[in-house]
């Protein structure tokens, strides 16, 4: 799946990482970083508030049970379902979101879809009979399909939504932890699984006047439908007459642009730093796609897409640009004799290889050569999480839609807009898509709660340098969890 085709561009390892490095200087701006921690900041905790379920007040439950899952996302429930079908009875998902789906259930902006294969990131699509409608899956089909595997388990009965956990402490005495949430819940239960995953904390970033903004603003993972109309398939009616600008150009920023532009009078994207967007090519399933296809085909098809992403010569069922830019980055080639440095070289002109196939598919797509340049990225292909898009990028040629290249980030934002670069640019509505705290965030602050052990021992302090499993002999390098196509 090469974008362009070979390269015409002669590597130069000196020049490449100095342009790499001049890049990299420009956004290495002091406090440029920073971010609002909203489970403490009142001004903007709003932004967190849930745009899609009615919140229903209930009486405090005291209960016990065996297992008590934190998180409804995918993790939550796939482990809810493996657990009813061993026979496990009482469980009880708690989530703070109003219903099933994790990351699906917040991330409903306009175009929001997964770029990781269907048929291997949708959970226990045999146990359900089910296959995806294409390739690559939009939000909302991701999440319908986990609210089908909670209805076939019976998981939504006993869930508590729209509840967060507040603490989880070992009771030594009666050999169970003691779960207090934000609704007065006391819970007793055998086991607890954190099932809290990776895309749960809003990232949020303080920028001097943010609280001045008279206009409506809001985070892609709440989109506010009320404000834009439409929904994740429609045309957003209300933006016919507005000025939009969105902040970020990561995976959440990439699917919703081109609906924006297509509804909103004119939209402003402001680019930090721009992403490596390669080719999607979805395509709707087959009507053939499951003939002949062996039980146990899924787990086969996930095993052999870490197979190919590991280095190993085996078929690429998926056959996608994970398997062969992610793959390729990771398995450089090395062929017999090489020196370590030379083996190193192979490596560096490999990456250079592909990241100069996706500037070469900006220019060829990117009518305006201003436009095009400032959408290239330079630096090393996994610096930044790798997009897949065919959209995008052609939504740079619609007359109603201004790049603003910004490495330094925004001065400040007001009343009625923002300053960048020096220049004063005025809208109606700002949408933030600046994607979700990074994967290496303690579990302890994903949790959003403290977690005390046997011995009143903290996770947070057993954990204080990070995670840890048994000892192991050597080191074993395995393939990292491939995120979604949304705010990275």
């Amino acid at each position: 799946m090469s974008a362009t085709g070979p390269p015409d561009s002669q590597f130069d390892p000196d020049a490449v990482q100095a342009k790499y490095q001049k890049e990299r200087d420009k956004r290495l701006i002091p406090g440029r970083a920073a971010i609002r921690d909203l489970t403490a900041d009142t001004l903007f905790a709003r932004y967190r508030e849930d745009p899609f379920t009615p919140f229903v007040h209930r009486d405090p439950i005291a209960e016990e049970l065996d297992v008590a899952v934190v998180g409804a996302g995918i993790a939550g429930t796939v482990v809810g379902a493996q657990l009813r079908k061993a026979g496990i009875e009482r469980i009880s998902l708690i989530d703070q979101a109003g219903g099933i789906g994790g990351t699906w259930y917040w991330n409903r902006y306009p175009g929001v879809m997964c770029d990781v294969e269907s048929y291997i990131y949708l959970p226990m699509l045999e146990e359900l009979d089910y296959l995806p409608t294409h390739k690559y899956a939009f939000g909302d089909e991701i999440r319908e399909h986990l609210e089908r595997i909670a209805e076939k388990y019976d998981l939504t009965s006993d869930a508590l939504f729209h509840t967060g956990v507040t603490s989880a402490e070992w009771d030594e005495h009666g050999a169970r932890w003691i779960i207090r949430t934000d609704r007065n819940d006391v819970i007793r239960a055998r086991y607890v699984v954190m099932a809290v995953g990776i895309l749960n904390l809003i990232k949020l970033p303080d920028i001097a006047g943010m609280e001045l903004f008279k206009g409506k603003s809001f985070h892609t993972a709440r989109w506010d439908y009320e404000y834009t109309g439409g929904d994740m398939h429609s045309r957003m009616d209300k933006l016919a007459d507005k000025t939009v600008a969105i902040i970020g150009t990561g995976a959440s920023a990439i699917q919703c642009i081109l609906p924006l532009a297509e509804s909103a009078e004119h939209l402003y994207v402001f680019q930090r730093t721009p992403s490596a967007v390669g080719v999607r090519n979805n395509r709707p399933t087959p009507p053939d796609f499951s003939e002949g296809l062996p039980p146990g085909w899924q787990r086969q098809r996930m095993y052999n897409f870490h197979q190919v992403l590991d280095g190993q010569d085996v078929e690429d069922l998926v056959d996608d640009g994970w398997t062969h830019y992610e793959a390729r980055v990771w398995n450089p080639r090395r062929h017999p004799g090489m020196t370590k440095e030379e083996f190193i070289l192979q490596a560096e002109k490999e990456d250079f290889e592909i990241m100069e196939a996706h500037r070469r598919r900006i220019d060829e797509t990117v009518t305006n050569p201003g436009v095009a340049e400032i959408l290239k990225p330079y630096y090393r292909y996994l610096c930044k999480r790798p997009c897949f898009h065919d959209e995008y990028l052609p939504a740079y040629n619609l007359p109603n839609v201004t790049l603003i290249d910004c490495p330094a980030g925004i001065e400040r934002v007001t009343e009625r807009g923002l300053i960048c670069n020096g220049e004063d640019y005025e809208f109606d509505c700002l949408v933030y898509a600046t994607g979700f705290e990074a994967e290496v965030t303690p579990l302890s602050r994903r949790a959003g709660h403290e977690i005390v052990g046997r011995g009143g021992l903290r996770l947070a302090d057993k954990w204080a340098g990070g995670p840890a499993t048994l000892p192991r002999p050597f080191h074993s390098r395995h393939p990292r969890a491939l995120t979604c196509g949304v705010g990275c």
